[in-house]
């Protein structure tokens, strides 16, 4: 099917038609992900819902591997550099 592409504020956009939506599971307000598969073409896919849980546990992850360093207001006021 072919679509036209109009202007919204500064930015491009297609309208999906209704069939394509229930197809993506998508509705106002859903987050979807695009992706350029090649020049001229792009993939357009229902975005999996926010988790919780594991972004929590990335996130702790990841605080896991940074050093703990000096914290950089003390280094300041130690040098005197501000």
């Amino acid at each position: 099917m072919e679509l036209q592409v109009g202007k919204w504020g500064n930015s491009l956009a297609i309208r999906l038609p209704a069939r394509f939506a229930r197809e993506l599971q998508v509705e106002e307000g859903s987050a979807v992900e695009a992706e350029v598969v090649s020049p001229g073409q792009m993939k357009l896919a229902g975005a999996p819902p926010f988790d919780k849980k594991a972004y929590l546990k990335r996130l702790r992850a990841l605080h896991a591997r940074m050093p703990m360093t000096e914290p950089v207001v003390e280094q300041m006021r130690r040098d005197a550099r501000y």
